[in-house]
């Protein structure tokens, strides 16, 4: 198989192994909301809570649906990526691990939407024996399962690890239907205390079972920022911290203010609960395609090589010379520059080519102009946040500024500058992830000008603004680069990580702003432009050696 298609179909991979995540979670927080939340009530007007159960009903279907269209698309990539690599028949592919998971994942699926529209008392038989199908088919290609030391405790973890996700985050989406079908106050206070009980005892069992599974597979403190598998999880970590501020204040809406004041507020900061909680299943989609950090013990960076990367450095804008990337003795430069300079090293000793070396000054030289922007967006955000500089909304304009940078700089081997056509970039793995990126900024660029020039703050387009911010942080989250060295990736993660994050705060902060009554947006109002600021520095202290 081409090279080039491999990695593109690994990046798919890890897309349709997050929408499996994704979805499984739901079909699990769908089945406990139908069956436990929604039952009915001596003191709650049943024909509501029967609207509820429909909906939820109707939601989970869907939910079970898209859960079977992910299983037939993964399992389409990963057996053409096995055969191409492995050079075997299909024949060989059907008797693989991932292969039987998924089709037992995908007939349960199947079958889940099926029983949904049967009667109440199949759907309370069998609904359970499935999500018990589906999860169990996810352990299978688990980290967990290919232990050789304490593999049933860690799929234990693991299993109550996916419950508890898909008990609480899987969960919110239902609730949030629940919350709009309701007809009163009092269905809606009766859902959120009930699914509140469940989201308690998930919290609980989601942090005992990720710090020990955190602890197994990290194996040290000094892998937690020494390896891309502990960077993930830590990001995974701050994320759940965000998750239960959110949630701690909805628990607070519902013990302690009235029905008629908590729902408008509970009902947005469970939309951002939704959003992030979704990127936390995004981000353990990517550490399934990491090895975990213990088995990296002789590939752990050390504090002196992460300080060294990571220090405050005057930043390059210059561009290396020749400048034009069609030379051919730049491409043709592969041998080492020197044999005795660590200058031309990279992280582990390794001797770079003369052509490495360029790269890396050009994409360090990429990221410090973009990160110039970034920088002069978020201020002008902050400016036009004080009111007194009407001038600085358009700061939107920039964006467009970023997607050319990305299309003409990113990628110096292809078009217009490489010998790479236009169509043949794209199925790189990591051209395409930059170039998606590209289009991400001039969407976002237009729709929000569109909202600020014609004071569209309450229309669906101004909703664009957060999603793609959200958007844009799971991609850095996920993003992949085609390093052959464990330390280099590490590296490159320790930047990409926590502006992912950053951009997912920024997403959902705006959000919050946009949503929220009048008198509660102040505070994300000023964290979404902070954000930019913090990512604008962190782009100027890029570098790659």
């Amino acid at each position: 198989m081409n090279p080039q298609l491999a990695g593109l179909f690994d990046f798919f991979s890890v897309v349709f192994r997050a929408a499996t995540l994704v979805f499984q979670s739901l079909l699990l927080g769908g089945v406990l909301f139908a069956l436990w939340v929604a039952r009915g009530s001596t003191n709650t007007p049943e024909d509501n809570l029967e609207i509820v159960r429909r909906s939820s009903l109707r939601l989970l279907r869907a939910s079970a649906l898209g859960l079977a269209v992910a299983q037939v698309l993964y399992l389409y990539v990963n057996s053409t990526v096995l055969m191409g690599t492995a050079e075997i028949g299909f024949r060989d592919v059907v008797g693989a691990n991932f292969f039987l998971a998924a089709s037992c994942m995908l007939i349960a699926a199947v079958m889940t939407v099926a029983v949904v529209v049967m009667p109440e008392h199949v759907r309370a038989a069998f609904l359970p024996l499935l999500a018990l199908a589906v999860l169990s088919a996810s352990l299978v290609t688990n980290h967990a399962a290919s232990r050789l030391d304490n593999r049933p405790l860690l799929i234990a973890l693991t299993a109550t690890h996916e419950l508890a996700t898909g008990f609480w985050i899987g969960g919110l989406p239902f609730l949030i239907l629940g919350l709009f079908k309701a007809r009163d106050g009092q269905t809606r206070l009766y859902l959120a205390e009930r699914f509140s009980r469940i989201a308690v005892v998930s919290v609980v069992a989601l942090i005992f079972s990720g710090v020990s599974l955190s602890v197994a597979f990290i194996g040290s403190w000094h892998a937690v920022l020494g390896t891309s598998y502990g960077v993930m999880v830590t990001a995974k970590a701050f994320l759940l911290l965000v998750l239960l501020l959110l949630g701690g204040i909805n628990f607070l809406l519902i013990r302690t203010t009235r029905v008629d004041f908590a729902m408008p507020r509970l009902r947005r900061l469970i939309d951002a609960e939704v959003g992030i909680g979704i990127t936390v299943i995004l981000t353990a989609a990517s550490l399934t395609s990491q090895p975990p950090a213990v088995d990296l013990v002789n590939n752990i960076a050390t504090p002196q090589q992460i300080f060294a990367r990571l220090k405050p450095k005057w930043p390059g804008f210059s561009y290396p010379q020749p400048a034009s990337v069609h030379s051919s003795a730049v491409f043709a430069s592969t041998t080492p520059v020197a044999t005795d300079t660590s200058a031309a090293r990279n992280v582990d000793g390794v001797l770079l080519s003369a052509k490495d070396l360029m790269d890396i000054e050009r994409s360090d030289a990429n990221h410090h102009w973009m990160g110039l922007i970034v920088l002069a967006m978020g201020i002008l955000a902050l400016l036009s946040r004080t009111g007194k500089f009407p001038w600085a909304e358009y700061w939107p304009v920039l964006l467009v500024s970023i997607a050319i940078w990305i299309f003409l700089r990113a990628d110096p081997e292809s078009w217009p500058y490489g010998p790479d056509g236009f169509w043949a970039t794209w199925m790189r793995a990591e051209v395409f992830q930059h170039r998606l990126a590209g289009i991400v900024c001039v969407l976002f660029a237009a729709f929000e000008l569109r909202v600020r020039k014609l004071n569209l703050q309450s229309s669906r387009q101004s909703f664009i603004f957060p999603l793609m911010c959200a958007v844009g942080g799971v991609v850095l989250l996920a993003h992949s680069h085609s390093v052959t060295n464990v330390k280099e990736q590490l590296l490159v993660e320790l930047n990409h990580v926590p502006m992912g994050v950053l951009a997912v705060l920024a997403g959902w902060s705006r959000w919050l702003e946009l949503r929220l009554p009048s008198e509660n947006r102040r505070v994300p109002s000023w964290i979404w432009p902070i954000c930019f600021v913090l990512i604008g520095a962190g782009l100027i202290n890029y570098r790659e050696m």
